[in-house]
């Protein structure tokens, strides 16, 4: 099991360079293709209000002209900053069908119709992989709805990271959340490939394993047997502390790069409520987050 496609939305400047840096780290270290996908926002009518009379036919159909302007200009201002970061990080450019190994990281730009039928998720499903960003603090709802698509629908793991981390790099020290959950295990599996290449991984519990569950060191046992150097460790929350603020506090003190992490939630059709520890890791880790669910 490898790496070999990932799937990285490319939407905005900051968010869309930081996903890149991510995604390209990886595709350095695999010799993966990167899908970097820009969606424009669509321009309807009832942008304009319920009031649509003949008499403003002119005044409607001109502004939407100057919006189509305006999106054209944002589209090809952004491709050139992906193509920048190309030339940086000397990515090749071709289709994910001429891909292989021995060209070494390749990338291609697909700039999406507003006016079909279409989410990231469903792009993401023949990708090892998606990267996004999120915004450093006060994530944007568009952002964590993005996230959410993502991880909830595609079937895919999801990195995350923050805009503005500095050390993008490939993983050296990882920390996984360990509770014993479905979701938990699903994890590990996605991030294998990438847990293979860390220095040092450890596995960690905040507080009891779910009823039931395998302990951290049955978790390093086995990542053990897929050539993973794994440590175990048992945190234990201060006094007035969440788990998942003490899980942060340990991250920080192991100076990881990386977490990996199930996630959890509560679906009602395409409504989406996070559980608790990964709604709080999702909005206040300044570590890069892998997620899977």
């Amino acid at each position: 099991m490898t790496i070999q496609k990932i799937m990285a939305p490319f939407l905005k400047k900051d968010t869309g360079l930081a996903a890149f840096d991510a995604a390209a780290a990886l595709a350095d270290r695999f010799s993966a293709h990167l899908d970097v996908v820009y969606m424009r926002p669509p321009i309807t009518v009832r942008q304009f209000g319920s009031a649509y009379y003949p008499i403003a036919v002119d005044y409607v159909e001109s502004t939407i002209d100057a919006l189509n302007e305006r999106a054209d200009q944002q589209a090809a201002d952004l491709k050139e900053l992906y193509e920048a970061r190309c030339a940086k990080y000397e990515i090749g450019f071709c289709d994910a069908a001429d891909h292989t190994e021995s060209k070494g990281p390749t990338a291609r730009w697909s700039d999406v119709d507003p006016r079909t039928s279409y989410d990231f998720a469903k792009r993401a499903r023949v990708a090892d992989m998606a990267v996004v960003a999120k915004s450093a603090a006060d994530t944007p709802q568009d952002e964590i709805e993005l996230i959410e698509e993502l991880v909830f629908q595609s079937g895919r793991p999801v990195l995350i990271t923050p805009v503005g981390r500095k050390d993008v790099a490939f993983p050296g020290t990882i920390m996984i959340a360990w509770d014993g959950g479905c979701e938990a295990a699903r994890a590990i599996a996605a991030a294998m490939p990438i847990l293979k290449e860390a220095r040092l991984v450890i596995v960690t519990s905040v507080g009891e394993i779910k009823s039931g569950g395998e302990p951290v060191d049955h978790v390093a046992t086995y990542l053990g047997l897929h050539g993973v150097h794994a440590t175990t460790l048992a945190a234990r929350p201060d006094k007035g502390e969440t788990a998942e603020e003490a899980f942060l506090r340990y991250a920080d003190i192991k100076d990881a790069d990386l977490i990996v992490m199930g996630a959890y939630s509560h679906s009602r059709w395409r409504e989406v409520i996070w559980g608790g520890f990964t709604r709080h890791l999702l909005r206040a880790s300044e570590i890069p987050l892998l997620m899977a669910h």
